[in-house]
C-alpha cells in the first residue's frame, strides 16, 4: 500500500514538472520577444521554444513516463462535430469583426504590428498564414491538448475543470501578447474569445482523443482570423 501511494505521487509530481516546463515555454517567448524587445535574442528564443515544446513533451512521454509512441488516431471519430463547431466559431469571428473589429484594431495598427516581421507583403503573409494554420495549430494542439490537458487530467479530477485550466494555459500567452496590441478592453474580449476556443478545442479532445479531430475546429477558426488580417491588408 505504501509503495502504490509513492509511485502514485510520484506521478502526480512528475505529470506537475512536465505541466510547468512545458506550460511556461510560450510565456517566456512572448515575454521576451515583445516586453523586453530583445530583437536577436528574442527570435532565438522564439525558435528555442518552438524547439522546446516540440521535443520535450515527447521525450516527457516516451522517456521519462515510458509510454508507447501514438499518432493519435481518431478511433472515436468526431470530425463532423469538430468541423461544426470550427465553422461556428468562423461565424462568430466574423461577425465580430463586422460589428465590433475597427474599434478594437484598425488597418493601420496591424500593419504597424506586423511590418518589422515583414508581414505586410502579400506572400510573406500567405507563407506565415499556411505556417499558422497548418503547423503552429498542430503543433498548439500537440502542446496545450495532448500534453497539458493530459498532465492536468492527471493532477486534478472530473472532466470539466482540466477542461477549463487547460484552456486557461492556452489563453496566458495570447493575452500577454495581445496586451502589446490593443487596448484593455479589446484583450479582454478577445482573451474570451481565446479561451472559448481553448474549452472547445478540449473537450474535442477529451472527447475524441486525438489532437487531429481538435485541430480540424482550430484550423477552421484560425483561417476566419486571417481571412480577416489579409482582407484588412491586402483586400480580396
Amino acid at each position: 500500500m505504501h509503495t502504490q501511494s509513492n509511485d502514485f505521487s510520484s506521478q502526480k509530481y512528475l505529470a506537475l514538472l512536465g505541466l510547468v516546463l512545458v506550460g511556461i515555454a510560450p510565456t517566456v517567448s512572448v515575454l521576451t520577444g515583445f516586453a523586453f524587445k530583445a530583437g536577436a535574442l528574442a527570435i532565438v528564443v522564439f525558435v528555442f521554444t518552438k524547439v522546446w515544446i516540440f521535443g520535450l513533451p515527447a521525450f516527457w512521454h516516451l522517456r521519462i513516463e515510458k509510454n508507447a509512441f501514438s499518432r493519435s488516431p481518431a478511433l472515436n471519430g468526431g470530425w463532423a462535430v469538430s468541423t461544426g463547431l470550427g465553422l461556428a466559431m468562423a461565424v462568430v469571428i466574423m461577425l465580430a469583426y463586422f460589428f465590433i473589429g475597427d474599434s478594437l484594431l484598425s488597418e493601420d495598427d496591424l500593419k504597424e504590428i506586423l511590418e518589422p516581421f515583414g508581414l505586410t507583403t502579400p506572400w510573406k503573409l500567405m507563407l506565415a498564414i499556411v505556417f499558422w494554420v497548418f503547423i503552429n495549430s498542430v503543433l498548439e494542439e500537440y502542446v496545450f491538448r495532448w500534453f497539458i490537458t493530459s498532465k492536468i487530467e492527471q493532477l486534478v479530477s472530473g472532466k470539466w475543470l482540466p477542461i477549463f485550466l487547460s484552456a486557461g494555459v492556452f489563453t496566458l500567452h495570447h493575452t500577454i501578447a495581445l496586451s502589446f496590441f490593443i487596448d484593455p478592453l479589446g484583450n479582454f474580449l478577445a482573451s474570451i474569445g481565446v479561451f472559448t476556443g481553448g474549452v472547445i478545442f478540449s473537450w474535442l479532445y477529451v472527447e475524441y482523443r486525438s489532437v487531429w479531430v481538435a485541430w480540424v475546429a482550430h484550423a477552421i477558426a484560425d483561417v476566419a482570423v486571417f481571412a480577416i488580417a489579409w482582407q484588412m491588408l491586402v483586400g480580396f
